[in-house]
Parts: structure tokens; C-alpha cells; sequence
């Protein structure tokens, strides 16, 4: 068994080669345990405590020696066992709280206000957020969407569409260029689609009345979540005057 993936399922590698030393060599005394490991004699008590603990080694006194010994292989799998009932014991803890943590966010985020998020999981953060808070009947609209990007995002904007849809929220986009993105969007539900022909550094979408993104797809990735009315209606107007003078095909 490879040291990594011990480490893989929670282990530290002086961990890992600890325990493979004991299941390689049996039942061994410390002095073996570093000499056949090469392990530093700093911390390896604390190290056989730990693995004691986790179930994955025994330890026995033979003449008032200590000896150590690897637990069997399946013991692997009790080890991951109890970690998956500390996992669900933590997650019903955090479910019963979450009611009590999302109340505190929304109140911050009731105030006006501009989030920036770097990265591509930032940017799939920032979508999200803003659609949570959107209700069914409600619309977004996009306006310098584009195709030449990386096809990740383009992936990811075909997901959060199924997302909106199941949410009933419609939407309209301005395309930059006719393309095979375009011919995609074209087809999704509850979503109209035009094209208005331009150079587009960012892309802006409106989240209902309040709320706007402005994305950034060149590296690094940035998407800036602005919570302002007054900001998000200007884009809105600044979005109709240019659906009147886009095509749709």
C-alpha cells in the first residue's frame, strides 16, 4: 500500500509510514520503528498515540518495553466508518443552525453593497447567490455574452440554466456573435436570445431589481456581485435600450 493514499483518507504522512513500517515489520519496539521508517524520534510518540486513537495501532509491554503493532488492513475501513458518523453528526449540528446563519447573511446583504469573487468557483459562488434570492416569475438579463471563453464557463452557464428553469425565472441575453453558444441558448426554455455585435471585455447580468454581476473571464477569473438597487435598474435601462436594437438572428 502506497503511503499517499493513507493520506488520501485523513492520515499525516509520518502517519501513513508509520502504520506501513508496523504492518511490513509486525510487532516492534520504538527504536525499530525509526530505524526501519527513518522517521525523526522528535514526535513519534505523539504519532503512535495518534494512530492509537484512530484504531490503526495496538500497543502491548513485554518487560516493561513498549511494542507497537500495525491493527489488521480492515481496521481501514472501521477507521473511515466512524469518520462518515462524525461527518453526519457534524452536518445535522450545522443543519439545525443553518435557519439562524442564513438569517445573519441576509441581513448583511440587505445593505448596499459590492462583492468581488476570484476564480472559477467564485464566479459559480457569486451566480448562485444571486439566483437564491430571486422568486419564480422573476427575470435576468445578459447583456455581452459571449462564446469565446473557456468552455468550463460555457459549461457552466448551460447548468445554471437548468438551475433557473427549475426555479420558473426568465431571461433574456445579448449576444456579441453568432455562434454554436448562441445556437445552444437559443434553444433553452424560458430564455429569448439576440445578438448585438461588439467587442465585450466583461459580461453583465441583472438579477431581478436589485441585484448585478459584472464578469471578468480573461485570468485571472472575476466576477464583482453588486447589491444596489439604483446600480442594477441603470443596467436594466442601459440592457432595454440595447435589446431594441439587437437581432435575433
Amino acid at each position: 500500500m502506497d503511503s499517499f493514499l493513507l493520506e488520501k483518507i485523513g492520515l499525516t504522512r509520518n502517519e501513513s509510514v508509520t502504520y506501513l513500517t508496523l504492518l511490513a515489520g509486525g510487532t516492534l519496539k520504538v527504536s525499530y520503528i525509526l530505524k526501519k521508517s527513518g522517521l525523526n524520534s522528535g514526535k513519534i510518540y505523539e504519532i503512535l498515540e495518534s494512530l492509537k486513537n484512530k484504531g490503526l495501532v495496538s500497543e502491548s509491554n513485554i518487560n516493561n518495553v513498549r511494542f507497537f503493532t500495525a491493527s489488521p488492513p480492515n481496521e481501514i475501513l472501521d477507521y473511515l466508518e466512524k469518520q462518515e458518523e462524525e461527518l453526519f453528526t457534524k452536518k445535522e449540528l450545522i443543519k439545525k443552525e443553518l435557519p439562524k446563519l442564513e438569517k445573519s447573511r441576509k441581513e448583511y446583504f440587505n445593505e448596499s453593497k459590492a462583492i468581488t469573487y476570484i476564480g472559477m468557483r467564485g464566479l459559480k459562488t457569486a451566480a448562485y447567490e444571486a439566483l437564491s434570492t430571486m422568486k419564480s416569475g422573476e427575470e435576468i438579463v445578459s447583456m455581452g455574452v459571449t462564446g469565446f471563453k473557456d468552455e468550463k464557463i460555457n459549461a457552466f452557464w448551460k447548468a445554471f440554466g437548468a438551475k433557473r428553469q427549475e426555479k420558473r425565472i426568465t431571461a433574456r441575453h445579448i449576444f456579441s456573435e453568432k455562434g454554436k453558444f448562441f445556437e445552444e441558448f437559443r434553444r433553452v426554455p424560458l430564455q429569448k436570445s439576440r445578438i448585438l455585435p461588439s467587442i465585450t471585455p466583461t459580461t453583465v447580468d441583472i438579477f431581478g431589481e436589485d441585484k448585478a454581476i459584472i464578469f471578468n473571464y480573461q485570468e485571472p477569473i472575476t466576477s464583482i456581485l453588486v447589491y444596489d438597487k439604483n446600480i442594477a435598474q441603470s443596467f436594466k435601462q442601459f440592457f432595454e435600450q440595447l435589446w431594441a436594437q439587437a437581432k435575433s438572428n
